[in-house]
C-alpha cells in the first residue's frame, strides 16, 4: 500500500470568553494560555515534519498557524471553509440568552442536530459540506503531512465523517483547546484514525 497522507488536525487554544457564549464565528481572541497551548503544539508539531499548514481565517487559529509557520518554515493558507458552526443571530448569545429570545429554539436544536438552523445560521451539513473538500483536497496534495488549524464544532464534524458516524453524535468526539487529531488517508481513499483529542503535550 502506498505512503499516506497524514493530517494533523488542530483546534486551536483556550479563547476568552467569561459569558460561556456561543462566539460562533466571531473574532475572539485567545487568552494567555491559549497562546501558550498554541506555541507548544506548534513547536513539537514543527519537529514532526509539516508539509503544509491550511488554518481557518479566524485569530484564534491564525496565531496557532503562525507560529507553526515559524517554527516549520512552511507558509500558511488561510480559509473561511475552516471557519467555526455559524450560529448567525445566536451568536454572542448565551444559553439562557438564546432561550430568552428564542423559545424552545435550542432544545429543537438539540432534537435535530443534524438539520437544525438557528437563525441566519448553518447547520451541520453545511459546516461538512463547506470543511470537508478542504480535507480532502489537502491529502491530494504532493505533501506527505498537513496540519489542519479548526475550531471545536468543525473538528467533531469531519471526525465525524471520516468515520462514518451520524452528524447527530458529534458530541460523542471530545475536542479540547489545542488538542491534535491524527489521521492518515491513502491514496485508495481508506481512513485510518490514529489519534482522538491528544492534549497539546502529547502531540508527537
Amino acid at each position: 500500500m502506498k505512503n499516506a497522507c497524514r493530517i494533523y488536525l488542530l483546534r486551536h487554544g483556550d479563547v476568552i470568553n467569561p459569558m460561556r457564549t456561543f462566539y460562533s464565528q466571531l473574532d475572539v481572541p485567545l487568552s494567555p494560555k491559549g497562546k501558550e497551548q498554541s506555541i507548544q503544539v506548534s513547536r513539537r508539531l514543527a519537529e514532526a515534519g509539516i508539509g503544509s499548514i491550511i488554518s481557518s481565517d479566524l485569530s484564534r487559529c491564525r496565531f496557532m498557524a503562525e507560529k507553526l509557520s515559524e517554527f516549520s518554515g512552511v507558509g500558511p493558507v488561510f480559509t473561511a471553509a475552516l471557519r467555526e458552526v455559524n450560529f448567525g443571530k445566536w451568536s454572542g448569545l448565551t444559553w439562557e440568552q438564546i432561550e430568552e429570545a428564542y423559545p424552545g429554539a435550542f432544545e429543537n436544536r438539540m432534537n435535530d442536530l443534524t438539520n437544525f438552523r438557528p437563525p441566519g445560521g448553518e447547520n451541520l451539513k453545511d459546516v461538512r459540506e463547506r470543511a470537508l473538500p478542504v480535507l480532502m483536497e489537502a491529502c491530494n496534495s504532493t505533501c506527505s503531512s498537513v496540519a489542519l488549524i479548526a475550531h471545536g464544532g468543525v473538528n467533531r464534524i469531519l471526525l465525524a465523517s471520516i468515520l462514518e458516524m451520524p452528524l447527530e453524535n458529534i458530541f460523542s468526539i471530545d475536542q479540547g483547546h489545542a488538542c491534535v487529531n491524527i489521521v492518515d488517508i491513502y491514496p485508495d481513499g481508506i481512513k485510518v484514525v490514529k489519534a482522538i483529542n491528544l492534549p497539546f503535550s502529547q502531540a508527537i
